[in-house]
């Protein structure tokens, strides 16, 4: 959605019959106008935590929040532990990067339908960490100490790592974006 798109929101009044569809439109118009608040005043990147430290072949991911380039905010509340390095044994350099997931959840019936089916009843907000060669956050522009969002769906990078002779370490001279 670009920023000069109007939203739409649900008039609501007395006698009005409403649908699963206008319920989705209310949820929609607001999660639009927060993600279009986010986007517009904090850019994207690291709001707090989300520290990546690499020892005995498991990357960890502490704790934090961020904001994705759609406006999303993107929260680990655990520590996250990865320990895929295997597959990525053949390159000399990695990214960690961080996206923004949904999962639907709380199956329920659907009533009325003949083939007896189920339903998700609930969205949880969720995350996704992957390992990437490339740099998520390249070509995007800092203006007036702020990363501006391009308002696209894609993961934020959240560290760099090298190989070592060893092992895995961290890339202490990558600077991840952060929101001040």
């Amino acid at each position: 959605m670009s920023e000069s798109s109007s939203l739409k929101r649900l008039r609501f009044f007395t006698g009005r019959l409403l649908t699963a569809a206008d319920f989705t439109l209310d949820q929609n118009y607001l999660r639009e106008k927060l993600k279009r608040h986010n986007r517009s005043l904090h850019g994207f990147g690291i709001v707090s935590g989300l520290e990546v430290s690499a020892s005995a072949g498991q990357i960890s991911v502490a704790p934090g929040i961020a904001l994705d380039c759609e406006g999303n905010e993107i929260v680990v509340c655990e520590k996250q532990v990865l320990s895929a390095l295997a597959a990525v044994e053949s390159w000399h350099a990695a990214y960690v990067n961080i996206r923004f997931a949904e999962e639907e959840g709380d199956f329920i019936p659907v009533v009325g339908d003949d083939a007896e089916t189920s339903a998700p009843s609930t969205l949880r907000e969720s995350f996704e960490i992957i390992l990437a060669q490339e740099n998520c956050n390249r070509g995007h522009r800092h203006v007036r100490a702020r990363w501006q969002a391009c308002g696209k769906p894609h993961a934020l990078t959240i560290a760099k790592l090298r190989r070592g002779a060893e092992a895995w370490r961290v890339d202490r001279r990558y600077r991840a974006l952060a929101i001040k």
